[in-house]
């Protein structure tokens, strides 16, 4: 349950109460831990819960979609992947916060297309417009969904309904662990895709070695910024029931093995500095850090799928 519920400007009617499993509807699930809330507008206590079937993740109470509508567009600024409400007040974001990773290489795909052969792209939150703007570059018919209204490029709309007729390609890095409903957002995709298009993904790995001994501290966890957290089991069940076929679904780390190798060199060097000058929260949070990186690179912190859409 939320506890202090403390709602400022969008109603009381915000949340829905989960009492089944949102990808696989079973009732058997159950509370892992308490979360609190780290937006302004909420104020209060979440609880994580997890379904025994599939071990799909999400809160106890998950937002209406007006809700995240307006979080979104009004860009609370305790809302992880939304800072600043300017282009250059996020892409300084973006790169403090992920100064310790890869940049992120979303042209895997590549691997699975030939981009030569030009068609029809939709993207599902493009952010910085990085793979947007490798299709876009290459002749391709180029259309994005995004709220947020300082991110520019040509043929972003912000309204689904916006979108003009069905797409070859679909991508959406990092935003099915913003819905409430996973399950409904893959379905209406599946209507904007051609008969045999492809569609990508990628969102936090429930199942990784770090979200299992970080629990509540995990990064990924940041309510309400992320709400649905996914395993590959839930992710095959949504698939199905969203008339795809799974291609590929696998785990990646986000770490960058070379810089954790210079790291590694650098770490007793800085260990002796800690302990000269008696740092010794420093020394533990950098053999910390280390360990976790570690634990990402054997079993990734993010899962990508690839899948195809079933020809009936």
């Amino acid at each position: 349950m939320l506890k202090n519920e403390k709602i400022n400007k969008w109603g009381k009617n915000c949340f829905n109460n989960v009492t089944k499993c949102p990808i696989c509807n079973s009732k058997k699930i159950k509370k892992i831990n308490n979360i609190q809330s780290k937006i302004k507008e909420i104020n209060g206590f979440f609880d994580m819960m997890q379904c025994k079937n599939c071990l799909h993740r999400c809160l106890s109470k998950l937002p209406t979609d007006s809700f995240l509508t307006n979080l979104y567009k009004k860009g609370s600024p305790l809302l992880r992947y939304n800072e600043g409400e300017k282009l250059r007040e996020y892409k300084s974001f973006v790169k403090k916060n992920f100064k310790q990773i890869t940049p992120y290489d979303a042209h895997w795909i590549l691997k699975y297309i030939d981009i030569k052969k030009r068609g029809k792209y939709f993207e599902l939150g493009p952010g910085l417009c990085r793979m947007y703007k490798t299709f876009y570059s290459q002749g391709w018919n180029c259309q994005g969904l995004e709220p947020r209204s300082f991110i520019k490029a040509p043929g972003i709309k912000r309204k689904i309904n916006q979108i003009n007729g069905k797409v070859d390609i679909i991508v959406a890095f990092d935003v099915l662990e913003h819905v409430a409903d996973p399950l409904k957002y893959l379905k209406l995709l599946n209507t904007k895709l051609k008969k045999g298009g492809k569609i990508f993904l990628t969102f936090p790995n429930a199942e990784s070695f770090k979200s299992k001994i970080l629990k509540d501290k995990w990064s990924m966890v940041a309510p309400l910024g992320h709400v649905n957290f996914f395993s590959k089991k839930s992710v095959k069940i949504m698939f199905m029931k969203s008339g795809f076929e799974t291609l590929i679904l696998k785990d990646f780390s986000l770490v960058d093995p070379r810089r954790l190798v210079r790291n590694l060199l650098k770490l007793p060097f800085k260990c002796l500095k800690d302990i000269i000058f008696l740092k010794f929260n420093s020394l533990f949070q950098r053999f910390g850090e280390f360990f976790m990186n570690c634990l990402d690179l054997i079993n990734g912190d993010q899962l990508k799928v690839v899948g195809k859409k079933i020809q009936k």
